[in-house]
């Protein structure tokens, strides 16, 4: 009797372990990450974990293709076919033998532990439908404060602008000056302890979910912005640190066009935008995008680029109404419904051409300081924009004081704290003060291809 029970108390454990394992293996199809690839790696600041070479096999059957996945699946469901004594199994010497289960069993386990096995990842969809909760949660705990406001539209240039009067900011902390580069010497972790907000552990009445890209394994992390002055506004970061001065690469574009299609699903309006620099108005050194819900289709930008008939689609444009220079690229219509791997090369174009406009934007101001250019992005499910900057600032002329201007300016939204500087603001022009900030356009010269980047790498700069 005693064999009996230890004996079916065996098969249970190995049906266990093996529906788990059955289990694993399809969220690996989803959550696609080799556990280890952190032995022997790197610690990149910014960058995070760089995979040592050795583990380039192991990404590539786990990561690029689940093949790993595959067969801890395909063995788990043998050995839960030899367990649970399947009619067709029963009559087989491998059912009656101690030393295929064992065999099978070591396998399992070995394939299993390659590959990352978690459930507190989320896809694109699931975020979406967690916003509302999350922002109410951050309310209630504390942990998000929301400061109301009134828009007021200020017609100027064809855009319907909105101007946004939050008194309330006035009260609002002051946040330390970001260091966009830390010390050569000053280690990652002291030098993350000490200005990342964005690092764990996470603030659990911010935090939303994690994402992890099926592609390269890059992770993220969704937080609600701390301090709101439009509902349910999150940030998509990343979970290894990365410096807001590095430009977006094809998986942060994958990751955020995903959850402006997930929105627009889900019927919720809302844009992107990246504040790349330390001109752009970025408020942290960490690389975050950030996500606004509109009443609209988009940003009031959005109209008066989806207005214009283009000779060349496929190309990059320029507002010629703006007198500021801008580059915007139209995506296909089909793209939101595309499948991943026919995305990301359409994004990761459209933001290299654009990309190089800036830079070659940038050349043509002889005073433009050294380093690493300055920009804004905006991202819709039409369009990406992108906006070469000169200044963080505006010194509006009737005050003295200085208006704070990143993408959402350049995006037909502004804020002001207080109706002496929204009457200022509308006194001297939206057109005006967002020139002050970026640089005049050269795009015509850049079209007719006389630009001084013939001759010349144009991302030789990043």
């Amino acid at each position: 009797m005693g064999n009996l029970i230890w004996h079916d108390l065996g098969r249970f454990i190995s049906i266990t372990a093996s529906v788990y394992a059955v289990w694993s293996s399809f969220f690996g199809f989803y959550y696609r990450k080799f556990f280890w690839d952190f032995v022997g790696g790197t610690l990149r600041d910014p960058g995070g974990i760089q995979p040592a070479p050795g583990a380039a096999v192991f990404i590539t059957l786990i990561v690029k293709a689940p093949i790993i996945q595959i067969l801890a699946m395909i063995l788990g469901m043998m050995i839960v076919a030899l367990e649970y004594s399947l009619p067709l199994v029963k009559g087989l010497a491998l059912y009656r033998s101690f030393v295929v289960r064992i065999v099978l069993l070591f396998f399992q386990s070995f394939l299993c532990i390659l590959y990352y096995q978690v459930n507190s990842t989320m896809l694109a969809p699931e975020i979406i439908s967690k916003i509302p909760v999350s922002y109410d949660n951050g309310l209630a705990s504390g942990s998000l404060f929301f400061f109301p406001s009134t828009v007021n539209i200020h017609n100027e240039l064809g855009v319907d602008f909105e101007i946004r009067l939050c008194p309330a900011l006035q009260k609002k902390p002051r946040l330390p000056t970001p260091h966009f580069n830390g010390g050569a010497d000053e280690p990652v972790s002291e030098h993350l302890a000490n200005v990342d907000p964005f690092a764990p552990p996470y603030d659990p009445g911010l935090l939303v979910g994690e994402l992890i890209s099926e592609e390269i394994s890059q992770q993220y992390v969704v937080l609600m912005n701390k301090y709101s002055v439009v509902p349910r506004h999150f940030l998509l970061i990343t979970k290894e640190y990365q410096s807001q001065t590095s430009p977006l690469m094809p998986d942060d574009l994958l990751q955020a066009y995903a959850l402006l299609v997930a929105g627009k699903k889900a019927g919720k309006k809302m844009f992107a935008f990246y504040n790349c620099g330390d001109l752009s108005g970025a408020s942290q050194p960490h690389k975050h995008l950030q996500f606004i819900e509109t009443e609209d289709d988009g940003p009031p930008i959005e109209s008066l680029a989806g207005s214009i008939s283009l000779e060349s689609p496929g190309k990059p444009f320029s507002i010629e109404r703006l007198p500021w220079a801008n580059h915007v690229f139209r995506f296909p219509s089909n793209l939101p419904s595309s499948p991943v791997h026919k995305r990301e090369p359409i994004l990761a174009d459209a933001f290299i051409s654009l990309l190089d406009l800036v830079i070659s934007t940038v050349r043509y101001d002889p005073t433009y300081p050294a380093g690493l250019p300055s920009y804004n992005v905006i991202l819709t499910l039409e369009h990406m924009h992108l906006i070469p900057r000169r200044f963080e600032n505006h010194t509006i002329e009737s005050t003295g004081d200085d208006l704070s201007v990143n993408s959402m300016g350049f995006a037909g939204m502004l804020l002001v704290k207080s109706e002496r500087e929204l009457e200022a603001v509308k006194t001297e022009g939206l057109g005006k003060i967002l020139r002050s900030v970026a640089l005049q356009s050269v795009h015509d010269i850049q079209v007719a291809g006389s630009t001084r980047d013939i001759d010349g790498d144009a991302t030789s700069m990043l």
